[in-house]
């Protein structure tokens, strides 16, 4: 028995209906995973920003590393040792003692995702680009693209610190080139432009 766990980018695209009897149909399960880690991981930034002196980089999106290590900002500003809501997701599925021993698919909005999620070797675990999913899977679903990120800039918006959001590589960019990390102490950061949901990942950008 396989399961499978849809990222809310993803899960945005279609009919919630449509989805589960198109995955029911080729073998999978959908599940959940808990709702707490959204809060868990924005209850995480929170504590970082109260006990660390330099600026704190927002890593939910793993492609921004690449962007700090490029304008070697790394001595500049603290990298917080906190992983993205959908890993949060896929630590709890691996781990479930209802799902031990069944394989397990996370899908992804993007590759760097899938990459970083892969990379922990959970048992029973996978992590899959949602748009590689569908062409092993085949057509048979329609998507609806949303208009607006499921899950856009504003994530810190409630905490209470000095901040600023940032999408899109090349405004990211803009902002490294004259950086001065005295001016905030959360920096809000999504490689894509106005929030995750235009990753290589998603079936309208294949």
């Amino acid at each position: 028995m396989n399961y499978i766990w849809i990222n809310p980018v993803t899960a945005n695209m279609y009919d919630p209906k449509a989805l589960q009897d198109y995955l029911a149909s080729h073998g999978f399960i959908m599940v959940e995973a808990s709702a707490h880690w959204l809060e868990t991981v924005k209850e995480k930034y929170k504590r970082a920003t109260e006990t660390t002196e330099h600026t704190i980089i927002d890593m939910r999106c793993p492609r921004i590393i690449d962007l700090v290590n490029a304008y070697e900002l790394t001595e500049q500003v603290t990298i917080p040792d906190i992983e993205p809501i959908l890993i949060h997701c896929g630590r709890e599925l691996s781990e479930r003692e209802d799902l031990r021993g069944h394989e397990k698919i996370i899908t992804t909005p993007c590759q760097a995702l899938a990459d970083l999620g892969n990379s922990l070797g959970l048992p029973n675990t996978t992590f899959v680009r949602w748009n590689q999913l569908l062409d092993s899977l085949g057509s048979g679903l329609t998507a609806i693209p949303p208009e607006k990120s499921p899950i856009p800039p504003g994530f810190f918006d409630e905490l209470n610190c000095k901040k600023i959001s940032v999408t899109g590589r090349e405004a990211i960019c803009d902002l490294f080139e004259n950086f001065s990390p005295e001016e905030y102490s959360l920096i809000e950061l999504l490689y894509c432009k106005e929030g995750c949901h235009n990753g290589d990942g998603i079936e309208n950008n294949k």
